[in-house]
Formats: C-alpha cells, structure tokens, sequence
C-alpha cells in the first residue's frame, strides 16, 4: 500500500468508527465519552514533552507551566476523593494495580482477591498483576448469589493463611470488573487492624459514583489505598492514579510512591493531566447528579429487561446498585452469541462470565452479558428511555428483530452533557 492510499485509509476509518459509534447504543461498561471542552485542552504542546519526579522537583527543564496545571489537578483530586494524597502518574488502572499491589505486598505475600466469575479483574488475579508480582491468590468467599463477598468466611480464609508456616496475607483487593454493589471495606479494614493486612479498593469501575456521591466512600471506610482508571464513571482521560488514606504517614506515602516513580512510571503522558483537570472540575459541578442519574438509569434498566423476559442477575437485591447491570443469556445462546447479535443491531455489551461459572466449560461463550449505563448516562439518556432499550434487546435476543433502525433514530442528535 503507498503512502498516500495508508494515509487516506487511515483517516477514513477513524471517521468511519466514530460516526457509526455516534449511530450506536454503547453500553461497553468500562468506557465512556469525554466533552468537548476537554477535547480541546487533551492534544496540545505537553503531548510531546516529559516531566518526569513531582511537580517544582523534575528531573527535566522547561516544566514550570505543567508543573503549576499538575500541582493544581493534584488539589482538586485530593478534594473530590477525601484523600490525603494523590499521584495522577499512572497511565492505567491496570498500571495503579501493579504500583499499588507492590505497594502492600511482596513476591510470596498472599493476597485475597475476587475471582473472575465473581466479578473480580485480571489484574488482582494469578494471570494479571497479582500473579506477575509472584504473589500467592486465595478468592474471595461468597454469599450463595454470588454478589457479596461472605466477611464471616473470609474471617476463617485469613487465619488459615496466617496460620500457615509458608506464607501470610500481606493485603486483601475489593472491587472488580463485575461490580454490583458496595464491598465490606469497614469490616475487612477492621478485620486488617487485627490481623496484619492492608486494604486496597480498586474504583476503576465506580470512581465517578464515588466522586459523586452515589456509592460507598472507600477512604472514608478505611481502605488504605485506592487505585483506579479515569475514564469509566469517571469521564475522564484515559490514564490511571491512587488516593491514599489520611491515616498513613507522611513517610509511608513517600515511600510507597517510590513504586510509582521510579517504579511504574517514567514520563507519564503529561497531555493527561489538564484534561483530568477539567473532568474534575465536571464533576464538581454535575458529579452528583451525574451519578446519581447513571444509578437510576442502571436500575431502570434491569427492571425493563427483567419485565421482558431476560433474566436479569440480582433481582433479590434490586439488581444493582451500580452503573452495570448483569443478565444471564445462557438460554438465549450465551454471551458471545448474544453480544453479536446485539452488535449487528448497533448495541455494544460484551460477554461475561457469571458467579460459580465453571469457565472451562466453555471459556469463549460465558453465561452473561454485562451491561454499562454510564455512556448513555453522558448522552441524556433518562429512565423512560432504558425501557425503550429494554425492548430493544428483547426484539433481538428473544425476536431475533434486527433493530439497527430503531437504535439510529433513538442516538441521532444526543450531545454530550454534565461539562462546563
């Protein structure tokens, strides 16, 4: 291919892809959109440059006007997180997780983490981070739904670690992928005061409920740390931080963020931090009523879904308290077959695994679709418009109906709203 044919095709496909995103129900739960305004501010001149160390101590010349944007982002984060500290220096969560697990834990420590089919992400499991910083992964014990991490058991699940001569549980993970509802982080950050271990929330999925209000407050609860991405709830950049709590000295801070620079980090994509900026200074504006509203919409929903015959996951509990909602499609094909379907009908969820799923059944094609509000939330979609789209997934998993139509006309002219 010459040059001008690779460039001319590049470029068109990049339009291609957002103007049939724009013609879409996109309900991916761990994206989101970012406004214009902080479009405006993401590609600039700091796309290009470095700046590696803290803000006014770099080990660069020419930073003294990033230095002044970072220091600030730095004061609002602090703000909307109840946090002592924050380094915004980590370009993913999944990158937060490395730093923030070699933080509390060292090669050989064991750890307690969601499984996957329990909702808990690669990162805090044996094929993800955990596993790659050589730590030992117990899961997480369950109520019988599956949903909730059972505290009486996992009681019992820490003084058989502790108790054993290889090993001690250096650090329990909440949170995940797969994230319902709130996790006991009081009762297991007490139980870490009696038994030796520290508490690290992995927000990355709920950070902008957290910012607004509309789900539990971890810090507050008493996690040691907080890890998470920026742009799920959270519409912000891509990238990645961690909040730490108020009780930690001075001192540990300082030494735990060795693990971020030099540790994880050297330049951390500085183009990042004024457009973080604005998404926070979103949220302080709209925050509370940006989740607020998502919540509603996650609930509405379900409820819309259940009533059209799917069966959506949690109904004991209302479903969910949370952005997502999960709907076991096994008896509509499972959750690949499903997902495609919905996609050749402009829908975009994506497949997922399920409570006590036995994955090697059948690893390609789990039980679930897991499903995000937050995108449409963004949009100005409000609840009587969830149980359009309820109907719409019933015409397609249970009709067979393509819909592309209809979902074409229910996305044409949405803006972008929650900016300043």
């Amino acid at each position: 291919m010459k040059v001008e044919e690779a460039k001319q095709f590049i470029i068109s496909k990049v339009r291609e892809s957002g103007e049939w995103r724009g013609e879409c129900l996109n309900m991916i739960a761990s994206e989101n959109v970012t406004s214009p305004l902080l479009d405006s501010v993401y590609i600039s001149d700091f796309y290009h440059r470095y700046a590696e160390g803290d803000p006014f101590s770099r080990y660069y010349q020419g930073t003294r006007v990033f230095d002044e944007i970072e220091r600030m982002v730095k004061t609002l984060a602090k703000d909307a997180l109840k946090a002592k500290e924050v380094d915004l220096r980590l370009v993913s969560g999944t990158v937060a997780n490395i730093a923030a697990i070699s933080m509390l834990s060292k090669p050989g420590d064991s750890i307690i983490s969601s499984s996957i089919p329990n909702g808990g992400h690669l990162s805090h499991n044996v094929m993800g981070a955990a596993g790659l910083l050589q730590n030992r992964i117990n899961s997480f014990p369950t109520t019988e739904d599956g949903y909730h991490i059972d505290v009486d058991e996992t009681k019992k699940l820490v003084k058989i670690i502790n108790e054993s001569a290889f090993t001690r549980l250096s650090m329990v993970i909440l949170g995940g992928s797969l994230f319902l509802f709130p996790h006991p982080v009081k009762e297991l950050s007490d139980l870490g005061k009696e038994e030796g271990f520290k508490v690290l929330y992995d927000a990355a999925h709920v950070l902008g409920l957290i910012v607004g209000g509309e789900f539990q407050q971890p810090l507050r609860e008493g996690a040691d740390l907080m890890s998470s991405s920026t742009h799920k709830t959270f519409f912000g950049p891509q990238g990645g931080l961690i909040a730490f709590n108020s009780k930690l000295s001075d001192e540990s801070i300082a030494m735990f963020r060795k693990n971020v620079f030099p540790g994880v980090s050297s330049n951390h994509h500085l183009h990042r931090i004024p457009a973080l900026g604005i998404a926070f200074l979103e949220f302080k504006k709209h925050g509370r009523e940006y989740a607020r509203q998502t919540v509603k919409n996650a609930k509405a929903l379900a409820q819309a879904l259940n009533e059209n015959g799917l069966s959506v996951e949690a109904e004991e509990f209302g479903f969910t308290e949370s952005h997502q909602v999960a709907v076991d499609v096994s008896k509509q094909g499972g959750g690949k077959a499903c997902a495609q379907k919905l996609e050749e009908s402009n829908i975009i969820v994506n497949k997922n695994s399920l409570p006590k799923e036995n994955l090697k059944e059948n690893p390609d094609n789990p039980k679930g679709l897991r499903i995000g509000v937050q995108e449409l939330t963004r949009r100005g979609f409000k609840e009587s418009e969830m149980k359009e789209i309820a109907i719409l997934f019933k015409e397609v998993l249970v009709n067979n109906k393509n819909v592309k139509n209809k979902v074409k006309e229910l996305t044409k002219n949405r803006k972008i709203e929650y900016t300043i």
